[in-house]
C-alpha cells in the first residue's frame, strides 16, 4: 500500500518498498508500536492514535505531546513552530548562512562520512528547509527528513525535487524529541544547528537519547550546536530569544561534549568558524 505520495519509486534504497518501510521503520511517538495505512492517515496499531498525511507529508505533531512537557518548554516551542512557519521562505538568505554554509557543509559531510563510502537509510533531524538535507542525499540510497515546522518541510520537498532527490526521500512532520522511528533502524543520522534551539536541558538531552535510540551499533553521527566563542560573545547572549520567538542557546565546549557524549561516542568534535560545535562518531556496537 503506497500511501506518502512523494516517494513514488517501488524500489526505495536496497529493495525497500512503502510497506515494508511502513512496517519496519515508522512508529507512534507515543508508544514506539507499528502503524496502519489508511485513507489519507496513519494510525497506531496499538494506542488508536490517527495521524493525518498532509500534502503526502505524514505528520505525527498532536497536542497531545504537550502532556510530556513542562508548560514553559512546550509555549516556547510552538513559539517556534509559528515563526520557522512564518519565515520558511526567508530563512536561506540569512547572512551568517550565507557565509557559513559552504564550510559547515563541507566539514559536515566529511565528519558525517568517516570511514564510509556511502549509507543505505540515512536521516537529517531538524532539517527545516533542506539546506544540508540536499547534500545529505548524495551520500544515501534512502533519506529521510525531519522537521516540525510543515510550511519548511514544504518547501524542503521543493529543493529535493530540483535535486533530483524526492524520489528516495521521505519527509516527516515530527517532534525531534519524539522521533516516530523505530529502534537502530538508520546507518547514520545528522542534525544541524537543532538542540540549541530546544528550549531546556531535559530536551536536549532527550532528543540525543532519541537519535542514538534509532541509529544502528556502528552508525555515524554528526550533530552541530551554536557555539559560545570568542566570536559569538560581540553583540550576542549565550542564551535568549531570535526574532520571532526562537530560543536558543550557545554551548561551551566543554557542554556540548558532555551533552554529546552522554549519548553517543564523541571522536570529534570541532568548531565551525566559531559558529557552531561540530561532534561526529560512530555509535558503539
Amino acid at each position: 500500500m503506497r500511501w506518502i505520495e512523494p516517494c513514488a519509486d517501488s524500489s526505495l534504497g536496497k529493495g525497500w518498498d512503502m510497506q515494508q518501510w511502513q512496517s519496519e521503520m515508522l512508529r507512534c511517538p507515543f508508544d514506539r508500536e507499528q502503524l496502519l495505512a489508511g485513507e489519507g492517515k496513519i494510525r497506531c496499531s496499538e494506542c488508536q492514535r490517527t495521524f493525518p498525511i498532509v500534502d503526502g507529508i505524514p505528520s505525527f505533531v498532536l497536542h497531545d505531546l504537550a502532556t510530556a512537557h513542562e508548560r514553559e518548554e512546550w509555549l516556547r516551542k510552538q513559539s517556534e513552530m509559528q515563526a520557522r512557519d512564518a519565515q520558511a521562505s526567508q530563512y536561506d538568505r540569512l547572512l551568517g548562512l550565507l557565509l557559513m554554509s559552504p564550510v559547515e557543509t563541507r566539514m559536515t559531510l566529511r565528519a558525517l562520512r568517516g570511514e564510509s563510502g556511502r549509507f543505505n537509510v540515512l536521516a537529517e533531524i531538524g532539517c527545516g528547509t533542506g539546506r544540508m538535507l540536499q547534500h545529505f542525499a548524495a551520500l544515501a540510497d534512502f533519506t529521510i527528513g525531519v522537521d516540525f515546522s510543515l510550511q519548511s518541510l514544504r518547501l524542503c520537498r521543493q529543493r529535493m525535487q530540483q535535486a533530483g532527490f524526492l524520489e528516495k526521500t521521505l519527509l516527516i512532520h515530527a517532534d525531534a524529541c519524539f522521533l516516530p522511528l523505530a529502534d537502530e533502524t538508520l546507518d547514520a543520522v545528522a542534525s544541524c544547528q537543532l538542540v540549541e534551539h530546544l528550549p531546556s536541558d531535559r530536551l536536549r538531552r532527550q532528543v540525543l537519547a532519541d537519535m542514538s535510540r534509532v541509529l544502528k551499533p556502528g552508525g555515524r553521527y554528526a550533530i552541530s550546536g551554536y557555539h559560545w566563542s570568542w566570536l559569538t560573545r560581540w553583540g550576542a547572549s549565550k542564551q535568549g530569544m531570535h526574532p520571532g520567538g526562537i530560543y536558543y542557546y550557545r554551548f561551551t565546549r566543554k557542554e556540548f561534549h558532555d551533552l554529546v557524549s552522554k549519548h553517543l561516542p564523541v571522536e570529534s568534535l570541532r568548531s565551525v568558524l566559531g559558529y557552531v560545535w561540530l561532534a561526529s562518531g560512530s555509535k558503539e556496537t
